[in-house]
């Protein structure tokens, strides 16, 4: 799961304890990166969240940084300058009146600065489990999906083509986040898929289809053939959206949409004539 600056509003935090202007500007950087791939978050009850990675083949893990909050004195980004001193950029106006601005560091070294409700950093308040899920889910491993096709190279016009979407199976797509006492489980299962053919044909519902040789149930003929560019085949996959909270019941969340598409060249079939003998 990936927690980026933009989006810390997600995670209810107590508040960081204060980092020196001096020590964090020494190391400022513009690029600070704490969202290995595959990393997961383990929130704790202080005033920091970890991100662990899963295990590799040596047996180590990937982590991020350490990331913390302090209350800005000013509604200012801060851009290091040549000097080692930085120079004041405003930031745009809050959301809500309620918001105030707060500098974030990885570790020892300054990010940025966003605006977050004080309410977020109350000590020893716990997180939202809604707001944990929702960023859960938006974050899952998400396969990239293409689309197959039988015939593989071009299409002729009056015979079946079969598509599939590549990528995506019946298996649900899942993932976990724990800290604070709770246990967050989301889950991703493939639902409806809408396919566009591109030639004009109306949009149709179906399934993710089946890959050949099997014969697929997204079947379509194509009258006219594909002229100055092949037809732009895509598959919208809809993902059904359930999460739960430590073992109870599922409850849904907003659907996932994951686009697949595939040039498909479509040649004329045409009918020849052959004498007898």
């Amino acid at each position: 799961m990936h927690l980026y600056p933009s989006g810390l509003t997600a995670v209810v935090l107590a508040i960081a304890v204060w980092l020196e202007p001096t020590a964090a500007f020494a190391n400022a950087v513009t690029d600070v990166s704490t969202d290995p791939t595959g990393a997961h978050v383990v929130l704790t009850r202080r005033d920091t969240w970890v991100e662990v990675g899963q295990s590799t083949s040596t047996g180590t893990q990937q982590t991020g940084c350490r990331r913390r909050w302090r209350l800005a004195p000013t509604p200012n980004l801060l851009r290091p300058i040549i000097t080692g001193d930085y120079k004041p950029i405003p930031l745009p106006p809050p959301p809500t009146p309620e918001h105030r601005p707060y500098h974030v560091f990885c570790d020892a070294a300054y990010v940025t600065t966003v605006w977050l409700l004080p309410t977020q950093f109350t000590a020893g308040a716990p997180p939202s489990a809604f707001s944990i899920a929702q960023r859960l889910a938006r974050d899952l491993p998400y396969p990239t999906a293409t689309v197959g096709a039988s015939p593989s190279l071009r299409g002729l016009t009056g015979l079946e083509s079969w598509f599939w979407v590549e990528g995506y199976s019946e298996t649900p797509i899942r993932d976990t986040v724990t800290g604070f006492g709770l246990r967050i489980d989301v889950e991703a299962v493939p639902g409806s898929v809408t396919w566009d053919f591109g030639d004009g044909t109306p949009t149709a519902f179906g399934t993710l289809g089946s890959a050949a040789p099997a014969r697929s149930d997204i079947v379509h003929i194509f009258e006219r053939k594909a002229r100055l560019a092949p037809f732009a085949v895509r598959a919208v996959v809809r993902l059904d959206i359930r999460w739960r909270q430590n073992g109870g019941a599922w409850q849904t969340l907003a659907p996932v949409q994951r686009t697949a598409t595939r040039a498909y060249p479509v040649i004329e079939s045409r009918a020849v004539l052959v004498p007898p003998g």
